[in-house]
């Protein structure tokens, strides 16, 4: 139960009007005189008798009621009673007296905010607190005629800085973004003392930033993956952090990066963008690099072919299950040509007869890519040869390939490595390309 200042010193009011009129009674008394029944006539004279005098006495003071009442916090106006609390926290303080009547009733004075109450019975101060400072007011007990006061000095401290958003090192904040497309969150804090500043820790790209005084993280990665760092707030000598994982999703598919090998290591191995452009690698250890306008190969001969859908940073867009590497297919503008998918390998193996330019298209999810094989003629010899293109010695469509005799087509595990990785240095290539 509540109540404000007034009626308990109205009660007050009435008791001490009350215990007044009491000892006024006690003090001065009420005499009341018996009349005298009226003479008979026959009566006989009698003598007057003077009343005797009885000595006048001197009432004793009675102390008023309650008189006794306290504050077991004994606390003046030059020393009050000390409390602390803090902004935005609950806050009580239960008061207790000693003496009085009995009964005693509370109220408050010059309450620093209308938060604040004193229950009427219990003598509990209670509020939250939502402005820091000192504040000076009073608590008053009533019982009987007397009123006692408790001064009080409350300092409200600062609530403590913390992110809005909780976070811990093992449970991060979590936020989405997507490759190429700006990204920004707000970090917001309570509690401090005067100015927050904001600062990134251990970012795993200069393409993450935080604004010092806003507290805006801005992103323009266009990486495809996780990123896990952390923010801090700076309070005068506080700090607080905000650990956060940042995924970062690759954009709308644009096509399929593809590889070409002859599934030898001895021989060149060609990378496709989504656009269709080609780059010439290799032969292995060798660092040559080119851009060819198609990919050679002897008729007869055989290409390993596979891809993976990428958005427009080289992000593939594909995701991939525990089935393993997403299965391409492959087809060509040319019918006679053999196509058969490895799953060991994760490629389509493609064979052509026929010497010409085919155009194959490598589809994968969703989006496709094309590109031109020329098949090279086999001299006439007597006997057919079986082809195999091997070591470059040109490139384009007048190129000729030497054969060596020996078929050394097999499992492409450095290619299936690069597929495992996200197609690994290929794509990183194929970005470069895109820029």
């Amino acid at each position: 139960m509540h109540l404000p200042t007034m009626p308990p010193i109205r009660r007050v009011a009435v008791i001490g009007a009350t215990v007044a009129l009491v000892t006024v009674a006690s003090v001065t008394g009420v005499a009341t005189v018996a009349s005298a029944a009226p003479a008979s006539p026959n009566a006989a004279p009698t003598a007057t008798q003077t009343p005797t005098q009885t000595p006048t006495q001197t009432p004793r003071a009675t102390p008023p009621a309650g008189s006794d009442l306290a504050f077991t916090e004994p606390s003046s106006k030059a020393s009050p009673l000390a409390l602390t609390g803090m902004v935005d926290t609950p806050f009580s303080h239960t008061f207790h007296t000693t003496g009085g009547t009995g009964t005693v009733a509370y109220a408050i004075q010059d309450s620093p905010s209308p938060a604040f109450t004193v229950n009427l019975d219990t003598g509990v101060l209670s509020g939250t607190p939502t402005t820091a400072g000192t504040f000076d007011f009073e608590v008053v007990a009533l019982s009987g005629s007397t009123q006692v006061t408790e001064w009080i000095r409350l300092t409200v401290q600062p609530a403590s800085l913390a992110f809005t958003e909780p976070s811990t090192k093992t449970a991060p904040l979590l936020l989405t973004a997507t490759a190429g497309t700006p990204f920004t969150h707000t970090f917001h804090t309570t509690g401090g003392s005067g100015s927050v500043a904001y600062a990134i820790q251990d970012s795993p790209s200069q393409l993450l930033s935080v604004n010092v005084e806003t507290g805006v993280l801005t992103s323009t990665a266009t990486d495809a993956g996780t990123y896990s760092f952390e923010v801090v707030a700076l309070s005068g000598s506080t700090q607080v952090t905000e650990w956060v994982r940042l995924t970062v999703r690759p954009g709308a598919p644009v096509g399929v990066a593809s590889f070409v090998t002859t599934g030898s290591t001895k021989d060149p191995s060609w990378a496709v963008a989504p656009n269709g452009t080609i780059t010439q690698y290799g032969p292995a250890g060798s660092t040559t690099q080119r851009t060819v306008a198609s990919i050679p190969v002897r008729q007869g001969g055989t290409l390993d072919v596979g891809g993976l859908a990428v958005d427009r940073f080289g992000n593939r867009t594909t995701v991939w299950t525990g089935a393993g590497v997403p299965r391409s297919t492959v087809t060509s503008s040319i019918g006679s040509d053999r196509i058969t998918w490895l799953p060991a390998e994760y490629v389509s193996s493609v064979t052509f007869p026929h010497a010409s330019d085919h155009r194959l298209t490598v589809r994968e999810g969703g989006v496709s890519t094309s590109f031109v094989v020329a098949v090279q003629p086999v001299a006439s010899v007597g006997t057919t040869t079986p082809a195999s293109a091997t070591t470059t010695t040109g490139t384009g469509a007048g190129s000729q390939l030497a054969y060596t005799g020996a078929d050394e087509r097999g499992p492409i595990g450095w290619a299936l490595g690069l597929l495992a990785a996200g197609a690994g240095l290929l794509v990183l290539r194929l970005r470069r390309l895109q820029r």
